[in-house]
């Protein structure tokens, strides 16, 4: 297959790679190129000095001094994500670094992403779901519609940008938690039907491993292996696999001829034994990854 650009686009640095890593990685092993784009510095909300510690504080430092902390904190933010995508071996890793606050589909954010899309020229975009939480008050969706704003933006002409305009073929939405659990009632109108996904069972050791560099976060440790357990674990246990990554695709495809995949054709017929040996297999305990990961 003719070799690939893949632009992943998350709203949050961890977001690059959490729910899709081990797809990234396969598209590295296969020569693909892949970028990743985080839209905001996300020391807010996942950090453990000011998201955590700082919040429970009486008194807050001063603007000097917080300018300082929020700095710092963003360097060893964006650290943990270039060598978490590095295990995963991704290596063109990018951030705008807005302020995570408030997250709301503007001009500037739209042109920003815009930019990076004529830059990198994608084959395919993979973002958040825009109506994750019905739409509304939600970092991801509102990630998912500045991406789905900056595509249409990408394809005409910025005359304040010197790449030429891009249109992405296609975009793969990352599914959303709420496609199985409802956490507000709102996400409970949320629509959604994953149509494809990525058996990464051969790499889910590594997702475990880079999640585990998201120290800032706490991800590091039992959480890593629960969180691909949990998360990759279910969207494998519905596809027969031990672990995979689910994607809503925003176009309808077409082709020439019909499709189904090799591996559809292969466990058709399968002894029933070797379908629950196949989903059964787990990754390594998380004491086995600690002397790869130091």
């Amino acid at each position: 297959m003719e070799k690939i650009n893949i632009l992943v686009v998350g709203g949050h640095p961890a977001d690059v790679f959490d729910t899709c890593g081990g797809t990234m990685a396969h598209h590295v092993r296969r020569g693909d190129n892949v970028t990743t784009l985080a839209l905001t510095n996300g020391v807010r909300i996942h950090d453990v000095v000011i998201s955590e510690e700082m919040r429970f504080q009486k008194e807050r430092p001063d603007p000097e001094r917080l300018e300082k902390i929020i700095q710092e904190r963003c360097r060893v933010k964006y650290a943990e994500v270039v060598k978490a995508c590095g295990i995963l071996g991704v290596t063109d890793v990018r951030f705008l670094s807005y302020d995570d606050s408030v997250l709301l589909v503007t001009s500037e954010m739209v042109s920003s992403v815009a930019r990076v899309i004529r830059s990198v020229k994608p084959d395919i975009v993979i973002t958040h779901y825009p109506i994750e939480n019905g739409g509304a008050e939600s970092h991801h969706g509102n990630t998912g519609k500045i991406v789905l704003h900056a595509l249409q933006y990408a394809g005409s002409v910025d005359f304040n940008d010197n790449n030429t305009s891009h249109r992405v073929p296609q975009v793969y939405f990352i599914s959303p938690a709420e496609t199985n659990f409802k956490g507000t009632c709102l996400s409970g109108s949320t629509p959604g039907y994953c149509d494809y996904f990525v058996d990464i069972s051969d790499v889910a050791d590594l997702v475990v491993k880079a999640l585990d560099a998201m120290r800032s976060q706490q991800y590091n440790g039992n959480y890593a292996k629960r969180c691909v357990e949990v998360t990759s674990g279910k969207e494998g246990f519905y596809m027969s696999v031990p672990y995979a990554e689910g994607f809503y695709r925003y176009y309808p495809e077409i082709g020439d001829y019909l499709t189904v995949s090799k591996e559809r054709r292969e466990r058709a017929n399968e002894h029933e034994n070797g379908k629950l040996e196949r989903m059964s297999r787990m990754v390594a305990p998380v004491a086995q990854l600690d002397e790869y990961i130091r």
